[in-house]
C-alpha cells in the first residue's frame, strides 16, 4: 500500500490484491447480517413515523428566543402526548421569534379525534409554560392514517420498481452473470440499513424512503463501475480466469472507491451530528447504507458473479465473444488499405 498526497493517491497503479480469496467467508458474513437485520425487524418492528400512521401537527411561534428545541421538547414530553417530533424552522435572529413544528404520532388503535385532543392539550401546556402573550398558534393539521398507508405502499412500490429496472439495465449492459449479483447486492444493503435503523428505534418516514432510494442509486453506481472494469479487463486479457480478472478490476478501482466513499461518509457524519430531525435520520441511514454498499460492491456482487458464471457454464451457457476476441480472429497477414491523397491542382 502507498499513500500519496500530491494527487491524493492511496494505492499504487500496479496494486493487486486477492479480494476473492475470502469470498466464501464474506458471503457468510453478509448472510449473518441480513438474517440478524430481518430478526430485528420481525421482533422489534419498524418504527413507522407520523407520515405512515397519521397524527396531528401544530406550528407555533414563540417570541421568547431563549426557548430552544430542547426546552420545547422537554415541555411537550411532560404533557404525555406520546411519540413526538419537534423541528425548528426559520431564522430566530432575523425574525425575532422561534418557530417550531410539533408532530404527534397516532398510536395503533387511536382515532383522529383523540389525537386532535392531545394536540390541543399540548398547545395549552406550552402556553402555560411560555405565557399567552409570547406564543402563537400558526396552524394545526390532522394527518390521516389512510394517506399514510397509501404513502407506504407507494414507497415500497418505488423500491420494487427500482430493483426491476436495475435488473434489466445490468442484463442489457453486461450479461446474465452480472444481474443477480447486482440486485441481491441492493437488497442486502437495504435490509441491513433498515435493520440497523430499527435497532436504533429511528422513525421510518418518507425521508427514509428517499434515503433507501439514494442508497440503491449509490450502491449500483459503485457496482457498475466495478463491472465495467471487469468487462474491460476481459477484453484486454481474454485468457485470464474470471477470479483473477475480478481481483485486478477491483484493485484498479480501489482508489476511486475509497476516496468517493470517504468524502461521502465525512459529509454524512457531519449532518448526522449537526442536522437534527429528519436530516439527522436521513444522514444516518445514508451513512450506514454507504458503508454497507461499499462492502457489498466488492464482497457480495463480485462473488455472486463468479457463482453465476460457474452455474451457467454447468448449464452449457457461454458468454458472447468480446470485441477483443473478434479482433484476434482476423487474419494477421491482412495488410491495411493505403489511402493516397492527391495534392489539389
Amino acid at each position: 500500500m502507498r499513500l500519496k498526497f500530491g494527487n491524493v493517491e492511496i494505492f499504487p497503479p500496479n496494486y493487486t490484491f486477492d479480494f476473492m480469496r475470502w469470498r466464501g467467508a464474506t458471503i457468510g458474513i453478509s448472510l449473518v447480517m441480513v438474517v440478524a437485520a430481518l430478526l430485528v425487524i420481525a421482533i422489534k418492528g419498524v418504527n413507522y413515523s407520523i407520515d405512515f400512521l397519521g397524527g396531528a401537527e401544530i406550528h407555533v411561534s414563540i417570541s421568547d428566543t431563549s426557548f430552544t428545541r430542547e426546552k420545547v421538547l422537554a415541555i411537550a414530553e411532560q404533557a404525555n402526548a406520546g411519540k413526538l417530533e419537534v423541528t425548528t424552522i426559520g431564522d430566530v435572529a432575523k425574525d425575532g421569534a422561534a418557530s417550531f413544528v410539533l408532530r404527534i404520532q397516532r398510536e395503533r388503535g387511536q382515532d383522529e379525534i383523540e389525537i386532535s385532543g392531545k394536540a390541543d392539550e399540548l398547545y395549552k401546556k406550552l402556553e402555560a409554560s411560555v405565557g399567552a402573550d409570547k406564543i402563537k398558534l400558526d396552524s394545526k393539521t390532522n394527518i390521516s392514517g389512510k394517506i399514510g398507508k397509501e404513502e407506504e405502499r407507494k414507497g415500497y412500490f418505488a423500491l420494487l420498481l427500482s430493483f426491476l429496472g436495475i435488473l434489466a439495465y445490468i442484463a442489457l449492459r453486461f450479461d446474465a452473470r452480472f444481474s443477480p449479483g447486482a440486485v441481491l447486492c441492493l437488497v442486502h444493503d437495504v435490509i441491513i440499513a433498515l435493520g440497523f435503523m430499527t435497532l436504533l428505534d429511528r422513525p421510518f418516514s418518507t425521508s427514509s424512503i428517499a434515503a433507501f432510494l439514494t442508497i440503491v442509486g449509490y450502491s449500483i453506481n459503485d457496482t457498475v463501475i466495478v463491472y465495467d472494469r471487469i468487462r474491460e479487463t476481459q477484453e484486454t486479457s481474454p485468457k485470464m480466469g474470471l477470479v483473477d480478472i475480478i481481483n485486478r478490476s477491483i484493485s484498479q478501482t480501489m482508489n476511486r472507491t475509497v476516496l468517493t466513499s470517504a468524502t461521502g461518509l465525512g459529509a454524512l457524519l457531519i449532518l448526522t451530528f449537526l442536522g437534527g430531525g429528519a436530516i439527522e435520520d436521513f444522514a444516518l441511514t445514508m451513512f450506514i447504507g454507504i458503508l454497507v454498499g461499499t462492502y457489498s460492491s466488492i464482497y457480495v456482487a463480485a462473488p455472486l458473479t463468479i457463482w453465476m458464471d460457474e452455474q451457467l457454464k454447468r448449464w452449457g451457457w457461454r458468454p458472447a465473444e468480446t470485441a477483443q476476441k473478434a479482433k484476434q480472429k482476423k487474419d494477421p497477414n491482412e495488410i491495411p488499405p493505403v489511402i493516397v491523397r492527391r495534392r489539389p491542382s
